[in-house]
């Protein structure tokens, strides 16, 4: 049985992990600064893998990325800067397959310092449901988050958090995706808009299936509910994690 277990799991990885290519459709503003002292506004942004083909070759998509994030804005109500800054954070299973869209992006990136930066963080979600968990079993697991969940999303979100409030001479824009745009970047935009926006657990699921047009795989959902009971339980945060 779990030979079998680790079987399937091996499979939806290597399946996630296949190559996508930009879709203006998953690429939206998330959240944006007040006006920081510098009388800049920073933008945060949620999408899918920033890549084009072109001649049968794969090429950071660059311009086209762009050209969503100022549509998208539009649509919204929001003027894109004209200039900016832009941080790129790949959300990864460090899965070999990932590793050629790795290299497109860094090297982009190392050609191109002036405009922005490159980064990955692992992402593997939880793979224990915590309806499943006894409640008083709940309540000790979530209180102990940052002790055993491999993202750390409290300590991720002050992470994104951070960033998007970095004063520069320029606004920022921070960029956040995986492959698909669906289920780490679920994972970790479901607990962005739950912490920061005060959404309900489900709104957030909700508005990730509207986004990928499938329910997000089910450890990611894990996990980002695990957060919603973080923040109930240590946070305060008066919210509902119920799915």
């Amino acid at each position: 049985m779990k030979t079998i277990t680790l079987l399937l799991i091996t499979t939806i990885l290597v399946v996630i992990c296949k190559a996508d290519y930009l879709e203006y459709r998953k690429v939206h503003l998330v959240d944006q600064t007040p006006p920081l002292s510098n009388g800049n506004v920073n933008y945060l942004f949620r999408g899918n893998e920033p890549k084009i083909s072109v001649d049968g070759k794969d090429q950071f998509a660059y311009d086209e990325l762009i050209n969503c994030m100022v549509n998208n804005s539009l649509s919204l109500g929001v003027k894109f800067p004209p200039q900016f800054y832009l941080v790129d954070i790949k959300l990864i299973y460090n899965h070999t397959s990932e590793l050629p869209d790795i290299d497109l992006e860094k090297t982009y990136f190392e050609a191109n310092p002036s405009i922005g930066e490159f980064n990955t963080n692992i992402t593997m979600g939880d793979w224990s449901d915590p309806h499943f968990i006894p409640s008083f079993e709940r309540v000790r697991w979530a209180t102990n988050l940052t002790d055993w969940q491999k993202d750390d999303l409290p300590a991720r979100m002050e992470l994104y958090r951070n960033i998007l409030y970095t004063e520069m001479d320029v606004p920022l824009v921070l960029y956040i995706h995986c492959e698909c745009g669906c289920d780490r970047t679920g994972e970790v935009f479901a607990s962005y808009v739950m912490k920061y926006l005060g959404w309900s657990f489900k709104k957030a699921i909700d508005w990730d299936y509207q986004i990928a047009g499938r329910y997000i795989l089910p450890q990611h959902q894990f996990a980002a509910n695990w957060y919603c009971y973080w923040l109930y339980f240590v946070e305060k945060m008066d919210i509902d994690c119920s799915s």
